[in-house]
């Protein structure tokens, strides 16, 4: 109802800025265009539009009254949703360019709103590309021609329209409109598009970040084959850390990753999130649940074996295993020394896991720094970048 709202109001300026003196009309024009104004102003917009039909019908009508004509019968239409005679007369406005370029716009901007709430996409492309070619720059116009493009199937045109406009509005340093990202990544899907429709829900988890869209960007993570190795835990660490931990199978995988990986402690975490949130210890996995609560039981009560002080590698491992137990400070010292004294052989994961530790603590600007100095394009970077935004987010 938005456009049609839109288009109303436009056309209401348009008729608020007539002047219909008496003086420069002849009385037999004159009458019905006052008539249908003040018919139009209480909203009876079909009997507004028969009394400019009378307006209309006068013979030998000068130019002045023609276009004055034309402008009420324009407005009364496009609020009566008659795009016909909408078109007929603000075309005819348009065309004749006595008008103002700023009038011609609105009139312009009223045929595109009211062609696309009436489906008519085709002309509402045709309108709202004439609106853009006179260099008006309304964000939602441009918004309306991409959502007209879409719809009549066009989705490469659609994304071309948004793109740029999407970009702009990030260089400026401002969020991009909600509306504009998701048609962006539709656009994207419908093209088979994969790596622009992730680049786009990155964007939207960035300004609007919601369970959802974290939550269908890590679904895209895990499926990747990259993440399926090493790393398949830390991503699980992220659902966590942005509530997408949602079902049995969740809850299980991460806990038998994190026993896997010499974390019991963070398994029986996990696990016993499992069970106060209700999801875990019900239905057909309720034994499953409670034999991995076993085990990680089990696995969170057994010594881990004490850090070489010259080995750089077991000291990240170990003091990021005490970050994940709750010894955080403890913890982030011997990551930062096992990182100082090198010989790792990801130091880009390390640091990662020094970014996790910090935001496990608490201390988000020292996460974001760990983050920011991961490097390179892998997998560790991909992840550093998706916990900045977790960070500033959550």
């Amino acid at each position: 109802m938005r456009i049609l709202f839109l288009a109303i109001g436009v056309s209401a300026v348009l008729v608020g800025k007539s002047g219909f003196a008496a003086e420069t009309l002849r009385p037999d024009v004159a009458r019905p265009l006052q008539t249908a104004r003040a018919l139009y102003q209480a909203q009876r917009y079909r009997d507004a539009l028969a009394s400019v039909a009378q307006a209309e019908a006068v013979p030998g009508k000068s130019q002045y009254e023609s276009d004055l004509v034309a402008q009420m019968g324009g407005a009364a239409a496009v609020a009566a949703g008659d795009l016909t005679v909408a078109a007929r007369d603000y075309g005819l406005l348009i065309q004749g360019g006595r008008q103002p370029v700023a009038e011609q716009q609105k009139m312009m901007a009223a045929l595109a709103s009211l062609a696309y709430q009436q489906g008519n996409y085709a002309q509402a492309v045709q309108w709202g590309q004439r609106y853009q070619s006179t260099g008006a720059g309304d964000p939602h116009m441009k918004t309306l021609l991409a959502q007209s493009y879409y719809m009549a199937g066009n989705a490469g045109a659609a994304e071309k329209v948004l793109r740029p406009a999407v970009d702009a509005e990030m260089r400026a340093g401002r969020a991009p409109d909600a509306d504009a990202l998701k048609l962006l990544a539709s656009c994207y899907q419908k093209q088979g598009d994969n790596a622009g429709y992730a680049a786009v829900l990155e964007q939207l988890v960035k300004y609007y970040p919601t369970p959802a869209y974290w939550g269908e960007l890590l679904d895209r993570l895990q499926a990747d084959p990259k993440f399926a190795g090493g790393f398949e835990l830390d991503v699980y660490r992220l659902k966590r850390a942005t509530n997408n931990l949602g079902s049995a199978s969740d809850y299980i995988e991460m806990a038998q990753l994190a026993i896997l990986a010499g974390h019991g402690a963070e398994a029986l975490s996990v696990v016993n999130q499992g069970f106060n949130s209700g999801v875990l210890g019900k239905g057909p996995d309720a034994g499953r649940g409670e034999r991995l609560r076993n085990l990680a039981t089990k696995a969170a009560t057994q010594p881990q074996p004490a850090a070489t002080a010259g080995n750089g590698a077991a000291l990240v491992e170990t003091g990021f295993n005490e970050a994940l137990s709750g010894k955080s400070q403890h913890g982030i010292a011997a990551i930062e020394t096992g990182l100082a004294k090198g010989g790792l052989a990801d130091p880009n994961e390390a640091r990662l896991h020094l970014g996790i530790a910090y935001y496990l603590a608490g201390q988000k600007g020292k996460a974001l720094n760990a983050f920011d100095a991961v490097a390179g394009n892998g997998e560790a970077a991909t992840l550093a970048r998706l916990w900045k935004l977790a960070t500033r987010s959550t």
